[in-house]
């Protein structure tokens, strides 16, 4: 905010319907099956992964017992002083543990 030369305040505005900054990525089929798939869990450490992560998971099993997962701490934090480094090696990560699907938790 600026004051202006009569002393009335001046506010400026960011317009939210400006150029799209992304493209549209295509979606992929949605899995019917989780069992023989890998889930990895990718989480900015902000709202209570460590803690509802294993909710999840519980609820997951019981429909798909043969489900695999990859914690949250071999991806690191999405959120933070390094998340640049961290989501760029992502894609890299989530080959390496052969992940079919995530469950990315952020806080709210």
């Amino acid at each position: 905010m600026t004051v202006n030369g009569a002393n009335e305040p001046v506010f400026e505005v960011v317009w939210p319907g400006s150029r799209r900054a992304a493209s549209d990525i295509a979606q992929t089929a949605p899995l019917s099956d989780l069992n023989g798939k890998v889930i990895a869990e990718v989480w900015d450490r902000v709202f209570r992964g460590d803690q509802m992560f294993p909710h999840v998971r519980n609820i997951i099993k019981r429909r798909f017992p043969q489900v695999a997962f990859v914690d949250h701490d071999e991806f690191g934090d999405i959120f933070g002083w390094n998340e640049r480094e961290v989501i760029a090696r992502l894609p890299e990560l989530l080959r390496k543990h052969r992940a079919d699907a995530a469950i990315v938790g952020v806080g709210a």
